[in-house]
């Protein structure tokens, strides 16, 4: 078994594991891609773990983070959370197939409209510097923007933009994860 199965084996069981306790659980894809993410809301922080898939770039990547989270109470527009992830990156490179590992410093946000209040606009943004990146990566970061939609009290569809760039050593560079994709998020 090589190390993307390994990979992906490791954050399906993080994953299933959490689901019980998760406050938050969402998918994304498209025909190339799946990410999954779970939040586990503890009041003024938040644990989260999460993977991603791209089948074109042949890049893996598994993360938990803590964030501090804050909102603007019950029914507040605005959320937001600041904090860190710790990234495992595997990707199938010509010059060496190996395991990567980054923290990444970043947040996200949701801001929903007062006046549409089933709409919502969430972005997300991680950064892992040289200093922060480890094995043979340079640095990396991820991004995310999304248009969301409240079908349900507890469930939102969204329309997303996202892109993960990873950039070695040796200066070569992967981007992934990239262009728009459908998902949904469920509330616990």
């Amino acid at each position: 078994m090589n190390l993307t199965h390994k990979t992906l084996l490791l954050t399906a069981g993080i994953l299933g594991s959490s689901l019980v306790n998760a406050s938050t659980a969402s998918v994304g894809l498209t025909n190339d891609t799946v990410k999954g993410d779970v939040n586990l809301n503890m009041g003024t922080f938040g644990i989260d773990a999460g993977m991603s898939y791209d089948k074109d770039e042949s890049l893996s990547t598994a993360h938990i983070g803590l964030n501090v989270e804050d909102s603007e109470g019950a029914g507040g527009p605005l959320e937001v959370g600041i904090g860190t992830r710790l990234y495992a990156i595997d990707a199938d490179r010509k010059q060496e197939d190996d395991l990567s590992l980054a923290l990444a410093l970043g947040g996200w946000y949701r801001y929903t409209l007062p006046e549409a209040n089933r709409i919502s606009i969430y972005g997300s943004l991680y950064y892992a510097p040289e200093v922060l990146s480890f094995t043979n990566l340079d640095h990396m970061y991820t991004y995310e923007l999304r248009a969301e939609y409240m079908t349900m009290r507890n469930a939102r569809v969204y329309l997303s933009y996202s892109k993960t760039t990873v950039v070695y050593d040796d200066n070569s560079r992967i981007d992934a994860n990239k262009g728009l994709s459908i998902g949904a998020e469920v509330e616990f």
